[in-house]
């Protein structure tokens, strides 16, 4: 992947003079397209991407599928005995990656050494907490990170979303309602 130096590029391009007569037209496009060209040749750069340190070897990828395979026969078929097939093989993938990444761990942990203080850098990295990712923005633009005041955010917004639906207003219903609560004053006025 490309990357571009916007501000060198914007340098070199203007460097092109003006123009005064149709054969300066010609000779500054092909200016142009030159130093463009150039600009772009010495401005842009190629990102290099790292390779995945974890590897899975054929095997694996092998068991996978199988794995795979077999879930897709369940689904077709709907046979217990694939079903229990596939459950063994998904228990067996799942140990197989667990042994892989334990097996890349110690590898891994084996090249740290203390006089390039590696072993110091990877702890401190372990043991580093990261911040929240993204806080709640309120209807005034700020940011939120507490959790009460995140509550209270949320509290706020599903009152304004979710009102009450009042519906039209109905005699039998409001004068049931009405009687109800005439019963249940009178039953604790006795009490």
């Amino acid at each position: 992947m490309e990357q571009l130096n916007n501000k060198h590029f914007s340098e070199n391009l203007s460097k092109i003079n003006k123009i005064k007569s149709t054969e300066d037209i010609d000779k500054k496009i092909l200016t142009l397209i030159k130093t463009i060209k150039s600009a772009l040749e010495i401005n842009s750069y190629t990102i290099k991407h790292l390779p995945r340190k974890e590897q899975l070897t054929p095997d694996i990828h092998l068991k996978i599928y199988t794995k795979r395979l077999l879930r897709k026969e369940w689904q077709r078929t709907r046979d217990p005995a694939v079903k229990t097939l596939q459950n063994a093989q998904i228990a067996y993938v799942k140990q197989i990656l667990k042994d892989h990444r334990q097996s890349e761990w110690d590898e891994f942990t084996k090249t740290l050494n203390f006089n390039d203080r590696s072993l110091y850098k990877l702890n401190r990295r372990l043991l580093r907490k990261t911040p929240a990712n993204t806080p709640l923005i309120d209807h005034n633009g700020e940011k939120i990170y507490d959790t009460s005041s995140k509550s209270e955010l949320f509290a706020k917004s599903m009152e304004a979303k979710f009102t009450q639906n009042r519906g039209p207003e109905l005699q039998d219903a409001t004068h049931s309602i009405t009687q109800l609560e005439a019963i249940t004053t009178q039953s604790t006025q006795y009490t």
